[in-house]
């Protein structure tokens, strides 16, 4: 058996820096399921590159994924829900094509491009051949190193789906056969070595959680434009102050959001984010609490005076 590479995040990193270096672009994607650390190896892997910084690279758009990666060089963008960015299902729309055109176009901006998407192969094809590492992550700080097979002229698949699916089909057969089967994923042809990593720390975890939350609200809720009527921002902003002054509660919140055609998840983001700017301290639930209990206390002072009224015994 050839002997096999174990990768850190830090060589990955000085591999990345090399290629940078050498006038090569680095556009990465890391696969796994939900939950299985994707984000956490990413986060781990930007940090050691001293310039980057989260606030600014880190996108939820493919708009601005565009602008990142068209509008900078030697520089950074981290999507993280690239799926939403390239899913193949998406291959006629106008946005997706021209990302896919802004990343074979501005290769020569040399910045290090890296998404995050739960299936590989649920991507735009002509998106998986402009990648030049994959890295599925198989459980909580372990992942697999792939790189695409070059230097063959006339083969389209550079990541020889063929090959590797007909050797995850009879892996798949033996596994039920066997529980404890091991998967020998450095017989995949695109094999290049595994790469461990560690666990965010506590004060990593919420501050990438705070500006993923950020950031998915901008995405979803873009601010207007120039030509826009500058409506959207007074939207939010109403509606907080009318949860503030407890004249608003979830349930009105959410016919709210009904009528005007928009997510109650989205929403509560967006005016979580903005309590958060303002750095007052609440949340979003401590207003809701506080108008609840103000409703509760007025309930019952009603009912007592309707129960003095009508003479009933307390």
């Amino acid at each position: 058996m050839k002997n096999i590479v174990e990768w850190t995040i830090g060589e990955l990193a000085e591999i990345t820096k090399d290629r940078i270096r050498n006038k090569f672009d680095s556009i990465i994607v890391v696969t796994g399921l939900t939950g299985s650390g994707k984000s956490t190896f990413l986060y781990k892997f930007f940090h050691k590159f001293k310039d980057f910084k989260i606030e600014d690279k880190l996108t939820y758009s493919r708009t601005e994924t565009i602008k990142l990666i068209r509008d900078f060089k030697n520089s950074y963008c981290w999507n993280d829900e690239l799926i939403s960015s390239g899913n193949k299902r998406k291959f006629y729309d106008t946005d997706q094509i021209e990302l896919i055109e802004i990343l074979t176009k501005y290769r020569s901006n040399l910045n290090i491009v890296a998404g995050c998407v739960p299936i590989f192969f649920s991507l735009d094809k002509e998106l998986i051949k402009l990648f030049g590492m994959h890295i599925n992550i198989i459980e909580r700080g372990l992942g697999v190193v792939h790189l695409p097979r070059t230097g063959r002229m006339f083969a389209e698949d550079i990541w020889d789906i063929k090959t590797n699916s007909k050797l995850e089909e009879k892996w798949s057969i033996k596994k039920q056969k066997n529980p404890n089967f091991k998967i020998p994923y450095h017989k995949y042809t695109t094999f290049a070595g595994y790469v461990n990593f560690t666990a965010l720390t506590k004060k990593q975890e919420e501050y990438y959680e705070y500006i993923r939350d950020k950031k998915k609200a901008e995405a979803e809720n873009p601010e207007p434009t120039e030509n826009g009527n500058g409506n959207e921002n007074n939207f939010y902003s109403n509606l907080l102050n009318m949860i503030k002054s407890n004249k608003l509660n979830e349930q009105e919140l959410l016919n709210i959001c009904l009528v005007n055609d928009k997510k109650l998840s989205s929403v509560k983001s967006r005016l979580g984010q903005i309590l958060r700017d303002e750095g007052s301290g609440k949340t979003l639930g401590d207003f809701f609490n506080e108008g609840n209990k103000i409703s509760n206390n007025n309930s019952l002072h009603n009912n007592t005076q309707d129960r003095i009224i009508n003479n009933i015994d307390l």
